[in-house]
């Protein structure tokens, strides 16, 4: 497990050192990940090795191997119907031309377990910092199960509510009707949650109904998903500031800068 531990701090340091050169191309008009494959790769490969390594570390590989089918899955199917008739996200959208799986962009489905995976680790790292086990059937705490459910929805949608606008304006996807935020629909929010809270219930019940022995590792790397949510949250007030979406970025910024460093605060305490 030390071995895994070193490979995935190398692994985030990594992920760190691309996404300042990411964000200076931007920064200097160069979208370095169009017009490099190999960069493209890396940028977009690192946060799923990383996941694989971080979820290996803190969860049994058959439960790591179930969050990604629950995140991925529930995700996938949601955004077919989504694609195809313009439900759940509230409104018809579009994606740029890409790989696809049932026509949904790969990258998306990846992704949809990433940010569900960093939601969810952020909500555990919560209780671990506060000295909250995880709610299990021996325990008998139901509502704290709901409201860890609801915590992990909330944290993502967070996320979204800042990269939506930002990835229509960087032409990623479009939405053909528009909406009221920032020309995205409020059921697209609605939707991210649905499929957030779908997918970590069922997860959270299984771990509740059927808990396992604690995995032994360094709690400290469960800090990983915090600093990396608080990376993305870096990298799109940028873009947002470059864009001119000065409103984006201050209501973006006091929706995710405030899980970050309530998080570091409770975790330094925990330390201390």
């Amino acid at each position: 497990m030390k071995k895994v531990e070193w490979t995935m701090w190398k692994v985030f340091y990594l992920l760190i050192f691309i996404s300042v050169i990411k964000t200076a191309g931007d920064v200097m008009g160069v979208q370095l990940e169009e017009k490099y494959l190999w960069f493209k790769m890396i940028y977009y490969g690192i946060p799923g090795l990383l996941l694989a390594l971080h979820s290996i570390l803190t969860l049994s590989p058959k439960r790591v191997f179930l969050f990604v089918l629950l995140a991925s899955g529930t995700g996938a199917i949601m955004e077919y119907f989504g694609l195809k008739i313009g439900a759940f996200f509230g409104g018809h959208y579009v994606y740029s031309p890409q790989i696809t799986l049932i026509t949904v962009p790969i990258k998306v489905i990846v992704y949809w377990a990433i940010f569900i995976y960093t939601g969810y680790c952020i909500v555990t790292s919560f209780l671990y910092w506060l000295k909250q086990k995880k709610p299990t059937i021996k325990t008998g705490n139901y509502l704290l199960l709901l409201f860890t459910v609801l915590l992990d929805g909330l944290v993502v949608v967070a996320l979204d509510l800042f990269l939506d606008p930002i990835a229509v304006r960087a032409g990623e996807w479009k939405w053909l009707e528009g909406g009221p935020y920032f020309g995205v629909p409020i059921g697209n929010f609605i939707g991210w949650l649905l499929v957030v809270v779908i997918a970590t219930g069922i997860f959270r019940s299984i771990e509740y109904f059927f808990p396992i022995k604690e995995m032994k590792y360094n709690k400290s790397v469960l800090i990983i998903p915090v600093l990396g949510y608080g990376l993305l949250a870096v990298s799109f007030l940028i873009k947002a500031v470059r864009f001119q979406m000065f409103d984006l970025a201050l209501v973006g910024s006091l929706l995710m800068f405030p899980i970050v460093f309530l998080n570091l605060y409770f975790y330094i305490r925990h330390k201390i």
